[in-house]
């Protein structure tokens, strides 16, 4: 259970190595710092005391002591997470947080936390220099170079210079080694945080400089009862189990035996691993070698390392290791920080509206010696898009040192055409030390929907006019072929090399293919051509269009019945009669007396009726007129002579009628009656 315990306490350890960030941090944080009962922590001019603790551990009486003070400032009882703001809530110098109570070895894990402030914003050219005030460390900040969007800095400490880039819009922080208790180095981080705000090439850098409000460098630990009891670390045999784990090629494992601090050191793997042995004060005691799957047992301390067989790695330069020492001895666990590399893609940059789907996929790999845990996974789901499949977030339990997490693959699909932008992933989890980090990953700047706009095509012959249906007897046929294509966005919406590709019959000839080429929503095309008419038929006119949609796949779409050509003759034929004006008289004349009496006076009529408009009117005088007088007149006279000579002969009959009845007369007067009647009737 204390082995267990131990290596939870060593996730609450904060790490100091410098983290690259986006946004300021809000506090800066000394490395936890373990206390018992009784000790305190003098941290600038004010000392922090573990006062008291409940029975149950769960509660802890902190004083907080101003220099030169007998009588505590404040008297905070806090739990696990608790922090209590000295000395107001709305002006803090720094918070006391409670990391960790550590009941069974009666402990707690104490944390100062003090906010970040402005220091000041300087502007300086490539290559220059600027210091921090009098009143706090001797650290410098150097340009060394100037780029457009990043510049590179050093930061001068008093004990080391680090060499770091920081982009626009990014920061740095930098900590600053206060102390070194029992081994373990005592950082303040962020000490100075670097936000650069814009950069010229070769020219000025303008940045902020963020420090603590409380930026003390001083502190040490000052303990309740110090023991005075010889070591027995000779007489002691290494029984007990303190470590089993990964050691890396550099690192140093502190432990204590009989309250006497070692350091283990791993200098290198292979199938001999070499480690060496130092005291408190860093001072060899005995470098040895360890095959693997074996151990050694050290004389000079009583310890025994071993490596369990497979477990050296060349490739990460690390080996298990197991550490026994007597009873009741620790270890101070390793506090490694996980480097978490997120990495998007996806399946393509262009997609077509109703078509394919998105396909996206997350990379999460921690390239750092530390382990990551409750690693949270947040997929982005950028406007005009909806989630098809997977969740869109994941959870891992933890994400060990150079480990990949299975590849997330989620599915989008577009709703709407136009540009998108896929926006980061977000990966939160908590390092060894339990802080809580957050990293993003690349984003896809540009994700193109595009769409098929609705297409019509439309046929036209011309025969005088256009129509879809045309009677026509001559040997050519113009055609006209209108392709329409309709949609609300033409950037995005649109087909490309297309063709009308015609189904003609046999009975016409000529051009199959007519090429329209690329064609936006909301344009229309024409094209015309002239076939020839082989033969008499009714031709139907069909056509497929054949394009291509704006990722280049190809597409047909059947058009038919556009157009009928009808060049069949009529049913009845027509007779020509080619007659010269002369011969048509004499051909009506022949007409009317082939028919009957009938026929011929209602034919006879219509010719008059047909031919009298023609007939122009007699100019002076109408003879015709005249003589139609005249002739009724001579007819009247002629009618009326012929009555009265009538009459006259009726007369004469009679009296010859009754000459007759007498009997006897001379023949000579009979022959001289019958010569005047001849003359009468001649008359």
């Amino acid at each position: 259970m204390k082995k267990v315990a131990m290596l939870i306490i060593g996730l609450l350890i904060l790490s100091s190595v410098p983290l690259v960030k986006s946004a300021v941090p809000s506090t800066a944080q000394v490395t936890l710092i373990e206390l018992g009962l009784g000790d305190s922590v003098i941290f600038g001019n004010y000392e922090i005391k573990f006062a008291d603790v409940n029975p149950s551990w769960t509660k802890v009486n902190i004083h907080i002591y101003e220099k030169g003070k007998t009588t505590p400032s404040a008297t905070p009882v806090l739990g696990i997470e608790d922090s209590y703001p000295f000395p107001t809530e709305n002006s803090p110098l720094f918070y006391v947080k409670i990391a960790w109570i550590k009941s069974y070895e009666k402990t707690i894990y104490l944390r100062i936390e003090s906010p970040l402030k402005k220091l000041e914003s300087k502007t300086i050219n490539e290559g220059g220099t600027y210091q921090l005030p009098s009143w706090l460390p001797e650290i410098k900040i150097k340009v060394v170079e100037a780029y457009d969007d990043s510049a590179k800095f050093e930061i001068i400490l008093p004990y080391e210079t680090i060499t770091q880039t920081i982009s626009e819009g990014g920061g740095y922080g930098v900590p600053y080694k206060i102390t070194e208790i029992s081994g373990k180095t005592i950082s303040y981080y962020p000490y100075v945080y670097i936000y650069l705000q814009s950069s010229t090439k070769d020219g000025e850098v303008s940045f902020d400089i963020y420090i603590p409000e409380y930026a003390a460098t001083s502190l040490q630990v000052k303990k309740a009862q110090v023991s005075q009891e010889p070591s027995q670390q000779t007489t002691l045999e290494p029984t007990e189990l303190i470590y089993n784990d990964i050691l890396y090629v550099g690192e140093i494992l502190a432990f204590n035996i009989n309250q006497t601090t070692y350091k283990l050191r791993l200098n290198s793997v292979g199938y001999y691993s070499s480690f060496s042995v130092f005291d408190k004060d860093n001072k060899p005691i005995k470098t040895f070698n360890v095959k693997e799957g074996s151990g050694y047992q050290l004389s000079q301390v009583p310890i025994r390392v071993e490596i369990p067989p497979n477990s050296v790695e060349l490739s990460y330069n690390r080996t298990k290791v197991r550490l026994y020492a007597p009873q009741g001895s620790e270890v101070q666990p390793i506090i490694r920080d996980a480097d978490i590399k997120v990495e998007l893609s996806v399946s393509t940059t262009k997609i077509l509206l109703d078509g394919d789907e998105l396909i996206v996929f997350i990379n999460v790999e921690n390239q750092g010696k530390g382990k990551a845990f409750d690693v949270n996974v947040v997929a982005p789901i950028p406007d005009g898009f909806e989630l098809r499949s997977g969740i869109g977030t994941w959870n891992l339990k933890m994400l060990d040192a150079f480990t990949k997490m299975p590849v997330l693959v989620y599915t989008l699909k577009p709703t709407q055409v136009g540009s998108y932008k896929l926006d980061t992933v977000n990966v939160q989890y908590y390092n060894e030390a339990g802080e809580k980090k957050i990293v993003k990953s690349n984003t896809i700047s540009q994700i193109v929907v595009y769409g098929l706009p609705e297409l019509s095509l439309s046929g036209e012959a011309f025969n005088g006019t256009w129509s879809t249906y045309v009677h026509t007897q001559e040997k050519t046929a113009k055609l006209k072929f209108t392709v329409s294509a309709e949609g609300n966005d033409a950037e995005y919406e649109f087909i490309k090399n297309a063709t009308i590709k015609l189904l003609l019959p046999d009975s016409i000839d000529g051009e199959t293919e007519l090429f329209v080429g690329d064609l936006k929503a909301g344009e229309t095309k024409t094209l015309e051509s002239e076939y020839a008419l082989l033969r008499p038929d009714n031709a139907i006119i069909s056509a497929v269009l054949v394009y291509q949609d704006p990722l280049g796949n190809w597409h047909e779409e059947n058009f038919g019945n556009l157009v009928v050509v009808n060049s069949l003759p009529p049913a009845i034929k027509e007779v020509k009669v080619d007659l010269s004006p002369e011969e048509l008289p004499q051909y009506v004349n022949s007409m009317l007396v082939k028919l009957d009496d009938e026929t011929r006076v209602l034919l006879a009529e219509k010719l008059y009726n047909i031919t009298a408009p023609y007939i122009p009117p007699e100019k002076g005088v109408n003879w015709w007129s005249i003589l139609t007088i005249l002739f009724v007149i001579v007819s009247a006279v002629l009618a009326y002579n012929y009555i009265d000579l009538k009459s006259k002969y009726e007369k004469v009959l009679k009296e010859l009628g009754r000459r007759k009845k007498r009997p006897g007369g001379l023949p000579k007067k009979e022959e001289a009656l019958k010569s005047e009647e001849k003359a009468a009737e001649e008359a």
